[in-house]
């Protein structure tokens, strides 16, 4: 097993069942095998519903199910020394297998760029020139962690680091920044460690689709491979997402329906985008 795709869901049956439409999406552009790494709770669940749609279920190490940890266990979960890791509320539209190449210069490798002290921007709310000074960094990651790549063997330890910094920089000195709208996600310790190690990036373009080309994606004609629901959707462009999710379902013989799933994250997404615009606005008046 050198090679395959790995997802995570943990904690509410919903992710599971967003990890079934992605991985029934991803079969249609891959021969590579598919995993699931889960907490007890959705393994069994998975097991007991889902056999046909993973062909390998591993356990995640409990001590990454805290708070916002769950993909810094993706190496040490992982069944495959080359893998490429997909989060469950994904659509893929075309092919992700040339992203394997990357390991051939890269032990992990994450969608973005590297930024240092002057190219200042926003992730998650925060100033990455901020970032930067308060943590001593030489660089700094913008990634989404809805797509990397890794080797197993050698990532282990860096994501054993991405755990670290999470648990015991970020919440610990980061925690009251949730109140001016900003989020403390996976994403903020993969940037920190991701500078300090000089994580690899993927090939540009970025393999996935940002906010700001959500307006444009014609699913009937995809300029990317990936569809990452990090952003509300146009109505329409969501309705064909439902129509074709149901459809794979149906002609795989997979039971179970995930549209509800869907449509609350999407409703979920838009009072977080309307919150964060909010909060943001009202600390710039106050500042």
């Amino acid at each position: 097993m050198n090679r395959g795709y790995l997802t995570i869901a943990a904690r509410k049956s919903k992710f599971l069942e967003m990890a079934v439409d992605m991985a029934l999406s991803l079969r249609e552009h891959t021969e590579y095998p598919i995993a699931l790494a889960a907490d007890e709770f959705i393994t069994d669940l998975a097991k007991t519903n889902y056999r046909s749609v993973f062909d390998h279920m591993t356990l995640l190490p409990p001590r990454f199910c805290e708070g916002r940890a769950l993909k810094y266990g993706a190496a040490e979960a992982s069944p495959f020394e080359e893998t490429i890791f997909v989060d469950a509320d994904c659509i893929v539209l075309d092919s992700l297998d040339n992203l394997f190449a990357t390991l051939d210069t890269d032990d992990l490798a994450m969608v973005g760029e590297h930024l240092t002290l002057s190219d200042d921007t926003r992730h998650h709310g925060f100033s990455t020139s901020a970032l930067i000074r308060r943590f001593r960094l030489g660089s700094y990651l913008k990634t989404n962690s809805g797509l990397f790549c890794f080797r197993r063997s050698r990532a282990m330890a860096i994501l054993e680091d991405c755990l670290e910094c999470y648990l015991k920089e970020i919440r610990p000195k980061l925690r009251y920044s949730t109140l001016l709208g900003r989020w403390l996600g996976d994403e903020i310790a993969f940037g920190i460690v991701g500078g300090r190690k000089a994580v690899g990036t993927l090939p540009k373009p970025d393999p996935m689709y940002w906010p700001q080309e959500f307006e444009t994606l014609n699913l009937n004609a995809p300029g990317k491979p990936l569809l990452h629901l990090i952003w509300p959707p146009k109505k329409e462009v969501f309705e064909e997402l439902m129509l074709a999710t149901t459809s794979r379902r149906r002609d795989a013989s997979v039971s179970g329906n995930a549209e509800l799933h869907w449509r609350e994250e999407v409703q979920s997404m838009r009072r977080k985008v309307w919150r964060r615009t909010v909060l943001g606005r009202l600390f710039r008046r106050g500042s």
